[in-house]
């Protein structure tokens, strides 16, 4: 088992295949996979009120962004990670941690550790 193992981790990713990838990575090392939310009104409820360790954040998530989703929680003290097709992005805290798509299961599960830390 890893570190992850027993995390409770959102995944917000508009892009269902991909999210359903990242939920079986995440899942194979022993994380609790909340969500994935497809849209930003249920990724924004579950950052809102559910117990989370950690999040994975597409950046665009077609209707919109995440970043209302990044500032809640911020507020809540729970870390998270962006993961994007673009590269970084303008706008974007340039102390964030950002894994550009597609990503490997070691590239999440790294990064996941390294805000987890």
């Amino acid at each position: 088992m890893t570190d992850l193992s027993g995390k409770r981790i959102l995944i917000v990713e508009d892009e269902f295949l991909v999210a359903l990838e990242a939920a079986s990575m995440l899942a194979e090392v022993g994380a609790t996979v909340v969500g994935p939310a497809y849209h930003p009104a249920p990724a924004l409820q579950f950052a809102k009120t559910e117990a989370l360790d950690a999040a994975v954040l597409d950046i665009n998530l077609g209707t919109g962004t995440s970043e209302s989703i990044a500032d809640t929680l911020k507020s809540r003290g729970i870390p998270f990670i962006f993961a994007t097709g673009y590269g970084q992005l303008a706008g974007v805290d340039p102390d964030a941690v950002v894994i550009d798509k597609p990503y490997s299961q070691a590239q999440i599960v790294a990064a996941l550790r390294h805000v987890l830390a």
